[in-house]
């Protein structure tokens, strides 16, 4: 499976940013994906003022079997998230772990191990 970021130009209103986490099965069977464990995009600012932004992650459903997707061959799973541009250069990451985990950052869980995979960092120099 790939991890990808990626801004999404198109789809931006002045002042805005906005930002696609994808994760790609590109194996040739289908993959059952906990949705929970997909975490991001999540913004750094490259100069923190304040109380750090929130991390994106998905609520878990009322029943278990609601939290699986099954991702068929080359087929993605995502999420588009809008930042406001105003918070200057942000650089954003994305991740999916292993299994569900208590402490996390923005840019990665605090046990590095815990990551099944992770997205190179997307950089964004926004209107500050």
């Amino acid at each position: 499976m790939k991890l990808h970021l990626s801004r999404v130009a198109d789809s931006e209103e002045p002042g805005q940013i906005v930002v696609r986490l994808l994760l790609l099965n590109d194996s040739f069977e289908p993959v059952t994906l906990d949705r929970r464990l997909l975490v991001g995009p999540n913004p750094v600012p490259s100069t923190p003022t304040g109380l750090p932004l929130p991390i994106s992650m998905e609520p878990p459903a009322d029943e278990e079997a609601g939290n699986l997707v099954v991702l068929n061959p080359w087929c993605l799973y995502g999420r588009e998230r809008t930042f406001d541009a105003a918070l200057g250069t942000l650089t954003f990451h994305g991740y999916l772990l292993r299994q569900a985990e208590d402490e996390l950052r923005a840019a990665g869980p605090v046990r590095a191990d815990a990551a099944e995979l992770s997205a190179g960092p997307l950089t964004i120099a926004g209107s500050s």
